[in-house]
């Protein structure tokens, strides 16, 4: 009679860098769901395999941890995002739209928000770094766009005001509280977040110039 494979049983060999991907992954889905309370066994038995296996990939529940924080700070990070931002060959209008049209499917899902609150709950310097990489690295493009649009000094001659960059703020937030309402409050996501994106493209726009104008006056 032949043996039937044993589905809890050890999972077939992988090489080294697969197999530590596999665990990554899971190990991200199951702090998405339980944050701090995540356990190496808990782990091994999702991946079928034991837990002596796991700490040869991940020592430590805190190395394990600093693993799943990386990949949710950095594992996402597109430089596109902010090729897009400084393409010459659209209108600026246009390269806000296009950002968000690539940034925020990266964004809007639950596994990502719920990952990212729960480390930002246990590490709040963990999302200090984030947002702070992204006012240097976007948002400081984004100021700089809005300046030339609408013929102002660059940046580089007078600095982006902070009022500036709360504008942006408050347009870049909206954006991202549509995806926390579904992925964290578990509300219905939004029918059309293109026109939603849009609007908030445009409420940004119809304000920026009063707002640079105001600030390099002072």
């Amino acid at each position: 009679m032949t043996k039937k494979p044993n589905p809890s049983g050890p999972r077939r060999n992988l090489p080294a860098h697969e197999r530590r991907q596999e665990l990554l992954d899971a190990a991200i889905d199951i702090y998405a769901q339980k944050g701090m309370a995540i356990t190496v066994q808990e782990l091994a038995d999702r991946v079928h395999v034991t837990q002596p296996l796991v700490h040869r990939y991940f020592p430590t529940k805190v190395d394990l941890l600093t693993a799943i924080s990386d990949v949710v700070q950095n594992g996402h990070w597109d430089p596109r995002w902010r090729e897009i931002l400084v393409d010459p060959g659209m209108p600026f209008p246009e390269r806000l739209e296009a950002f968000y049209a690539y940034y925020l499917p990266n964004i809007h899902k639950p596994r990502w928000f719920r990952a990212f609150m729960f480390l930002s709950l246990s590490e709040p310097a963990f999302a200090q770094a984030y947002l702070n990489k992204f006012k240097v690295q976007l948002f400081s493009e984004i100021v700089e766009g809005a300046r030339r649009q609408f013929g102002f000094p660059s940046t580089a001659d007078h600095a982006a005001t902070e009022r500036e960059y709360e504008l942006v703020w408050s347009m870049h937030s909206s954006l991202i509280y549509a995806g926390i309402r579904f992925s964290i409050y578990e509300m219905p996501p939004l029918a059309d977040m293109e026109i939603v994106m849009k609007d908030q493209v445009r409420a940004y726009l119809s304000v920026a110039r009063d707002v640079i104008e105001h600030e390099l006056a002072a």
